[in-house]
Parts: C-alpha cells; sequence; structure tokens
C-alpha cells in the first residue's frame, strides 16, 4: 500500500531569510506556500536603508553631497555665491528629514511595483496560476541582496575618509562607478549604475523565487523573463537620462 509523501514541514523566518540568500530553491517554495512572512524583509530592508542615511547625514555630512550635486548643475550657474550657500542650506535642511523617510517607503513601493509586473508577466504572458500575495512575497525576500549591500556601504563609510566616500556608489559593485560622468553620456552612466552585482543576484533569486512558485515554469524560462523586464527597466531609463540630459 502506497503511503502519501509527509507536507514539509514550514521553515522558520529566520531559515527563510537565510535561505533566501543562500539556499534559495526550498527556502522559496516555503515562501511561495506560505506567503505570510513578508512583512520580515522588508522591514530589514527599511531599518538598514533608514539607519545608512542617518548615519551618512552624521558621518559624512549632507552639505558636501548637495555642493556636488550644485556643481553640476547648469542652473547652478546664474546663481550668486550669496543664492548657492542659502540653496545649499535650504537643501540639506529637507534631505536630513526627506531621507529617512523615503528609506521607509521606497522598499515597500517597489516591492508592490515588482509583485504587480510579475505577476502580469507569468500569469498573462505566460499563463501560471500565481497570486498576488506569492508574487509580492517572493518579490520582497527576492531584495534581500540589497541588504548585504547596504552592510557593506556602512562598513566603507567608516573605513573610508568621509571625503572619499561616494554615497551614490559606496560599494563600487556597478559599471556606473567605473564611467566619468565628465565624459561619458548621461544615459551610459544612468544604465551603468544599474548593472550592479547585487542587482544581478536579485535578478536570479527572482527567477529561482517565481520557478518554484509557478507550477510547470523552469528556471531557465522564468530568468529569461526576469532578465527581458530588467533590460526594459534599462531601456526606459536609460531613455529618461538621455532626454534630461
Amino acid at each position: 500500500m502506497n503511503q502519501e509523501t509527509p507536507a514539509a514541514e514550514p521553515m522558520g523566518q529566520f531559515d527563510r531569510l537565510t535561505g533566501a540568500l543562500f539556499d534559495p530553491k526550498p527556502a522559496f517554495a516555503d515562501i511561495a506556500a506560505r506567503p505570510g512572512g513578508w512583512w520580515l524583509p522588508l522591514v530589514l530592508l527599511i531599518v538598514l536603508t533608514a539607519g545608512y542615511t542617518i548615519l551618512y547625514g552624521e558621518r559624512v555630512g549632507w552639505e558636501r553631497f548637495m555642493r556636488e550635486q550644485l556643481a553640476e548643475s547648469p542652473q547652478a550657474e546664474q546663481l550668486s555665491a550669496e543664492q548657492r550657500e542659502q540653496a545649499i542650506r535650504q537643501q540639506v535642511k529637507i534631505v536630513t528629514y526627506l531621507a529617512p523617510v523615503q528609506s521607509v517607503l521606497v522598499w515597500p513601493v517597489l516591492a508592490l511595483i515588482l509583485g504587480g509586473v510579475f505577476l502580469f508577466v507569468f500569469n498573462v504572458l505566460l499563463g501560471t496560476d500565481l497570486r498576488f500575495r506569492q508574487c509580492f512575497a517572493l518579490t520582497c525576500y527576492s531584495l534581500l541582496p540589497f541588504t548585504v549591500n547596504t552592510v557593506v556601504a556602512i562598513v566603507l563609510m567608516f573605513l573610508k575618509d568621509p571625503a572619499d566616500f561616494d554615497i551614490q556608489n559606496p560599494v563600487a559593485s556597478n559599471l556606473g562607478a567605473f564611467l566619468d560622468p565628465n565624459t561619458v553620456p548621461a544615459w551610459l552612466v544612468s544604465v551603468g549604475g544599474s548593472i550592479d552585482a547585487f542587482s544581478i543576484w536579485v535578478l536570479l533569486l527572482l527567477a529561482t523565487a517565481f520557478s518554484a512558485g509557478a507550477r510547470k515554469l523552469t528556471w531557465g524560462k522564468a530568468l529569461t523573463w526576469v532578465v527581458a523586464t530588467w533590460v526594459v527597466w534599462l531601456v526606459v531609463k536609460g531613455a529618461w537620462a538621455w532626454i534630461w540630459s
């Protein structure tokens, strides 16, 4: 008499977090079957990103960042020295409060958008039967490599001289970090900034996540559509930078 295979034991939250990063296939199968723990990776992303921005303000200071941004703005050439200083003071005051708030909002909004996009891609275009709750949870856990990126950036912030720390490329893990914005077109720098080692890690996790969550969807097919969606984003981002450059 055949016996039914026992259902897999539910994974704990810590096992899900570490599994999503280092043993993703069983972790994402568990997340797809039980998508209720989506909040934990979001909390980690929010806390680390908010902490990073606050520490940057104290360790490096937003004034230097704003001076660099203003120096690159063509409109700044029309301002007097007094007007520039006033603009910098106002911007520093705004970003000191806005940056942590933005850190709280950016990850939930990004996860919601990506969850909706991949629900459309895999259900409408490929005919899978994923639910939005599954897509959202799988996306949240797939974004976890950015927690590693943020931790490394915080460590580098304290190891480097504050004058040498670049908030836009703190880890120098993307192609944009090696392109000179003074000689390379703005659209290429923008696209290069998204071709990042951690972003590629996320793409691989997304493919693993959706192939584990959707029936009859191979990892290779999932990866093809995830990368195709990412390439569309790169084209839109590059076009936007080209229009405004």
